[in-house]
């Protein structure tokens, strides 16, 4: 006999109970290390080179100064005795001039240099021996690539971002979806786009904005809870692959964001940005187009407080749309036929969006700047199949950060940040409408028996009445960091010393649901009548009730997380750069309703790259990597300790209304019976990434990366079944009853150490950012499989053992799945070709010209799965009875499920969306009015062909439904906006 052992949770002491003793330990610590901190992921960048005379003889003392018309405040190196310089910290910018002058040679200048977040450049130095009154100004092209790291990054410009077409919202997330390597998709409710970075889910990514983490807490949803436009943008990094130790935990990007800064001028523009309806066209024959009309004013200014001394930044935009909802000619008919009064309506999206800075410099070392940014977001939420307009939601939040960067010494930099974000979705049940009073009711063509009940087979085709329960989950994170930077030039090679802490002290998610019908039944579900004609109706087989629960706690869920790092860059010599790092994260996660710690763990991400230049002009290198990144923390990773807070009723019917079997009772979890136990050596998920690559600058600023990436998705969210009694006789398993009968699952969570995604991707990208022609095209190959073997007690492997193999669709990070038939099969983040190319001229006579081509491969649909009736096979009892009396209970059998594989293996037999290609076009003019005034109107036309490839399946992956193989989600058609914009 086997039966599955129940191992209790280690109550572990909450550490955020003493964040503020951490804190104080670890900012003594820093100011007691003998070493720099070159500061966390940051928005600024660095020029560095060396000095040298004629003779290339290293030159010291000289001083250094780099300025720029659009930078307030000017910033100061000085040459140390190998002629080396740095200057960082330096705003984005892309007219920058740099200054050299020692007395006895000609003053030197460069002009020209492009200065982008987080990039370092190389620019040397050479003196001529002459008088301080001359200058020697040098023009050659500016370095646009960076010889110093191993990482895998891109880097773009506000500029160019607000001059191509790339999706009708103009926000700052439309940068992602011209990065190598991302994936993106239209979200099927809330409109705008979904982002994966070579298999890492939407959520695990970190977003910055200069320097403090503005990602929400309850999913990191980085399009979604952040909302920036395009005019409050300055320059992005986006990090996708060999981070350094100094970036913040996160197995997806790393994005920075870098707002405008002010400068000793005033500057600034008002746009007004306008796409009626009228200019949308239809790609969905006799069914409804994901089309968006909108109208969008933006401003910004920015200017001196003090010339020479203080400087702000300040920006608005106010959200005017409405996205339509994509719906097949299918999926219309079954609107109608169900619900007569069914109409075409659109998610509409209404809101402010706010963004300010403002810079200070004290005296000659010290640089303050405070940062705010607000957004707050309405967004109806209704899927292709709500006959009404029954799901709004309210996105966004406040985010706001004070950042002091000192120079102490031409050797020692320090950085020190604290921010606060309250970024969450439903604040309020006014914000979103309030709580239904029916009972949601889906629809769906049949129903079959399984595991003792009846389920609808497929997706539901239409949701009526409104729906079951809404939630309210604000969320918030404060972070504190600290950073310090010491250059050591002469130790067998010079040395880029750094170290830091970061701190998140106190990560909150609170999750209140609330239920419709006022508590009693709130789901109904039914199947048609006659599948082939739905006019006939539909009768109800199954419904819940919550027992007169109105409203509960559903989660409350916190965290700390609790970081430091080391790390050295190190130059043998010029050509050479190698960086090695380590990165410990403490992090604790607790259920803070019933007082559990679902977490305690340090997780230690080493990190090693290294970086060669082949070349004396600083023109080609080669680069390698190894590293081990941590997930960031999410509230839905991290999970609650219960499986479930309140108790439910679920009642099946036959069709002619008798009930059918015996209604199965769900107990809620108390403090008693919480049905979850913690492996107390659980930890974070982590990426193991090998990354080497090739990158070159060509003449005329073109570069070109080619790059090789193998990632590994280790020790993913588990849990399993601990509950479930199988007795095995003669070779076969069967169910035999429950290890608690309270309870009708308990499962332990811990880290999936079975199984494990593979990533292998090949990457290129070409780019160009002059001022006459902008340019950049990425094409990345990457197929993918799933490694090892199947999760302990998961049903799939005690009946089909054999079919664990899959090298398509094989799932998401998020984890969590213990059945392997109905699990998790979304999988967009997981496509074989994807290519992006996009161009922008700045042609005579004032006019621009741009456009982007996007190609994706099509997404897997997940292993395909059939049911016992499709094979003309009932449950005969092999594994046990359909369901038990347990203490006066009917339960379930999990063995005696409907559900099986359709072919020999999971990746045998996939069927994939469609090729998604989107071609867009913008045509706009320039106009002087005076040498800083000008006005630029703008045409954008998105998807010119119009094609209609739809991004999703109806129905996930059961070939035995009758909408198996129907597609939905289709692309957003041939629309068009038109923009004005006043620049001064």
């Amino acid at each position: 006999m086997h039966s599955t052992r129940h191992i209790p949770s280690r109550r572990l002491p909450d550490l955020s109970r003493h964040r503020w003793l951490v804190l104080a330990a670890l900012v003594i610590l820093i100011q007691l290390l003998p070493i720099n901190i070159l500061a966390q992921t940051t928005a600024d960048g660095t020029i560095h080179g060396q000095v040298t005379d004629a003779s290339g003889t290293a030159v010291p003392n000289v001083k250094i100064v780099a300025h720029s018309s659009a930078v307030g405040g000017i910033f100061n190196a000085i040459s140390d005795a190998e002629g080396n310089y740095r200057l960082i910290e330096l705003p984005p910018g892309t007219d920058y001039i740099v200054d050299a002058e020692l007395s006895g040679y000609d003053k030197f200048e460069r002009t020209g240099l492009v200065v982008r977040a987080g990039l370092n450049i190389t620019v040397d130095i050479q003196l001529k021996v002459g008088s301080a009154g001359q200058t020697v100004e040098v023009t050659e092209e500016a370095p646009i690539i960076d010889t110093q790291s191993a990482e895998q990054a891109t880097n773009l410009s506000g500029a160019l971002l607000r001059s191509i077409p790339i999706t009708g919202r103009h926000d700052w997330s439309d940068s992602l979806q011209i990065t190598p390597g991302i994936i993106s998709a239209s979200s099927d409710a809330e409109g705008g786009q979904t982002y994966f970075l070579r298999g890492s889910e939407n959520e695990n990514h970190a977003t910055l904005l200069d320097g403090m983490d503005i990602g929400s807490f309850e999913q990191n949803w980085p399009s979604n809870t952040i909302s920036i436009a395009n005019e409050s943008l300055g320059d992005i990094q986006i990090k996708t692959g060999a981070n350094d130790a100094s970036s913040p935990a996160a197995m997806g990007m790393v994005i920075n964001l870098a707002s405008p800064v002010g400068a000793d001028q005033y500057h600034g523009s008002v746009y007004y940005l306008i796409g009626p309806a009228s200019l949308n066209t239809n790609n969905v024959p006799n069914g409804n187009a994901a089309a968006s009309a909108s109208e969008q004013p933006d401003f910004s200014i920015g200017g001196p407080i003090k010339r020479e001394h203080a400087w702000f930044f300040f920006s608005g935009r106010y959200i005017h749309r409405d996205d339509g909802i994509s719906q097949t000619a299918a999926q219309s008919a079954y609107l109608k036929e169900l619900d007569p009064s069914f109409g075409r309506f659109a998610n509409q999206s209404r809101g402010f969006v706010f963004l300010g800075n403002s810079s200070i410099q004290i005296g000659a070392r010290h640089r303050l700047m405070g940062i705010a940014q607000y957004d707050s977001r309405s967004q109806d939420a209704n899927y292709q199949w709500y006959t009404q307009d029954i799901a709004k939601n309210q996105y966004g939040g406040g985010a706001y950060g004070l950042r002091l960067i000192s120079q102490w010494t031409p050797r020692l930099t320090t950085r020190f940040l604290i921010s606060y974000n309250n970024k969450g979705v439903n604040h309020s049940l006014g914000a979103i409408g309030g709580v239904g009073s029916k009972p949601e009711e889906d629809v769906y063509l049949t129903a079959t028996q399984s595991a003792g009940t009846l389920v609808g087979e497929g997706s539901s085709l239409a949701t009526l009445n409104n729906l079951s329960s809404v939630s309210l989950n604000p969320a918030q994170k404060e972070s504190i960091t600290g950073d310090l930077s010491y250059y050591v030039p002469k130790a067998f090679g010079t040395h880029e010393l750094d170290a830091g802490f970061y701190l998140q002290p106190h990560e909150l998610s609170k999750v209140t649901t609330y239920y419709a019908n006022g508590g009693g039944i709130i789901q109904e579900d039914a199947a048609l009548n006659n599948p082939n004609d739905p006019t006939q109706g539909y009768t109800i087989f199954h419904t819940r009730s919550v027992n007169g629960t109105s409203s509960f706690l559903a989660s409350y869920i916190g965290a700390n997380d609790y970081a430091w790092y080391i790390q050295d860059r190190w130059h043998p010599f010029s050509r050479l750069s190698i960086t090695a790092g380590l990165r410990p994260d403490w992090i604790s996660g607790r259920d803070a309703e019933f007082k559990v710690t679902t977490q305690h763990s340090w997780n230690w991400a080493p990190r090693i790259g290294g970086a060669y230049v082949l070349t004396t002009n600083q023109r080609n290198v080669v680069r390698a990597s190894w590293t081990r990144i941590t997930d960031i923390t999410n509230a839905s990773y991290l999970g609650t300790a219960a499986t479930s807070t309140v108790t439910t009723t679920d009642t099946y019917y036959n069709p002619d209304g008798t009930i059918f079997g015996t209604p199965i009772t769900t107990p809620g979890s108390t403090t008693s019976f919480l049905g979850k136990s913690f492996d107390p050596h659980r930890h974070q998920g982590y990426v193991r990434e090998w990354l080497v690559g090739y990158r070159t600058q060509l003449k005329g600023e073109v570069s070109v990366d080619v790059s090789y990436i193998d990632r590994e998705y280790r020790d993913r969210p588990a849990e399993y079944d601990t509950n479930q009694i199988y007795t095995t006789t003669n070779g076969q398993a069967i169910w035999s009853g429950l290890v608690n009968p309270a309870l009708n699952n308990t499962y332990y969570v811990t880290n999936n150490k079975w199984n494990w995604f593979v990533y292998q991707g090949i990457e290129i990208s070409v780019s160009k950012q002059a001022h006459a022609l902008q340019l950049f095209s990425t094409y990345t190959y990457s197929p993918d499989h799933i490694a090892g073997t199947w999760q302990p007690e998961d049903p799939t492997a005690i009946i089909e053992p054999t079919k664990f193999a899959n090298n398509a669709g094989i799932g998401s990070v998020r984890g969590y799945v213990t059945n392997d038939w109905t699990g998790d099969t979304r999988n967009r983040m997981w496509q074989r070709n994807q290519s992006r190319t996009g161009v922008t001229w700045n042609a005579p006579y004032h006019l621009r010209l741009s456009t982007t081509f996007t190609a994706q491969s099509g997404t897997p649909g997940g292993p395909v799965i059939t049911t016992l009736t499709a094979l003309g096979k009932p449950y005969d009892g092999q594994y046990g009875p359909s369901t038990l009396n347990i203490d006066g209970r009917t339960v379930s059998n999990p063995l005696a499920t409907a559900y099986r594989f359709q072919y020999k293996d999971r990746g045998t037999g996939q069927i994939f969306c469609p090729w998604l290609l989107q071609w867009n076009v913008l045509v706009g003019g320039t106009f002087h009015i005076t040498d800083r005034q000008t006005v630029e109107v703008d045409l954008n036309i998105y998807n010119v062909t119009n094609n209609g490839a739809a991004q999703q399946f109806v129905n996930g992956n059961n070939a035995a439904s009758g909408t198996f193989g129907e597609l939905q989600n289709i692309q957003q058609p041939r629309s068009a906006q038109i923009g004005v914009r006043y620049h001064f």
